[in-house]
């Protein structure tokens, strides 16, 4: 005889568990990201920690989060030693190892920016500016066709944003190329205000970021009802309520 748990949650009115074929735990492989997810009085915060947990309830799971670099965390989620990681772009080779779940988790409309020191007055107006310059990037990490398809560049694939600001700041790189919003909280607003440019040059098409899951994980099994309840959640303004509340 089988034995159900109900599970009573804002993403839909009733959900059924079948409490024999629940695994525990959902691993999540976790990078830092101002503002989606940051590590504050030694604990993560932001609104990607919030929604995992609520997400991991739902389907009456424990949310574990394994911190990791980039890199590391998408090697370990495709291996499946973790079960999930967010803020991925769906891209063809990603998908032999990963699910994405749809829909996206945040369709991200803020451009990729180009900062550079403010006391070396770089210019870069155009792609072509680039091709003098180093530029940091996160290991591991994509941004755009143009960019990551260029092999002229003289890219430096870095750990983490942290390492990133600190190796502009002492003249190592010429340039990082990242979002606005994650390289603002990693400084002194006086400081960012004083010592970083950006350049005119940008990047500012939409693109998806989604949650996966890993194939070679037991609980790949739960991708179509995570996918109904990210979907609920996101029509009921569960997740634009919890983003609200990271805002500034």
């Amino acid at each position: 005889m089988k034995y159900y748990v109900v599970i009573f949650s804002f993403f839909c009115p009733l959900v059924l568990a079948d409490v024999s074929e629940l695994s525990g735990e959902l691993r999540i492989a976790t990078y830092l990201e101002p503002p989606f997810v940051d590590f504050v009085d030694n604990q993560l915060v932001g609104p990607n920690i919030e929604i995992v947990k609520l997400l991991a309830k739902a389907l009456t799971l424990k949310a574990v989060f394994v911190r990791c670099p980039f890199a590391r965390c998408l090697s370990m989620t495709k291996r499946g030693q973790t079960d999930m990681i967010l803020g991925l772009r769906n891209l063809p080779e990603r998908q032999k190892d990963l699910i994405f779940i749809e829909p996206p988790l945040l369709v991200q409309r803020q451009p990729l920016r180009f900062f550079t020191l403010a006391t070396k007055e770089i210019v870069i107006n155009n792609f072509e500016d680039l091709k003098d310059l180093i530029v940091g990037t996160i290991r591991g990490a994509t941004y755009y066709p143009q960019f990551d398809n260029n092999q002229t560049i003289n890219k430096v694939e870095i750990t983490s944003r942290e390492q990133l600001v600190k190796m502009l700041l002492k003249g190592h790189i010429d340039v990082i190329l990242e979002r606005e919003e994650s390289i603002v909280p990693l400084l002194p607003k006086t400081e960012y205000l004083q010592k970083i440019a950006l350049a005119n040059y940008q990047y500012d098409k939409t693109v998806n970021s989604y949650i996966a899951l890993s194939r070679h994980s037991a609980n790949s099994r739960y991708a179509a009802l995570l996918s109904q309840h990210l979907a609920v959640a996101i029509e009921n303004g569960t997740i634009d309520s919890i983003r609200a509340k990271y805002s500034h």
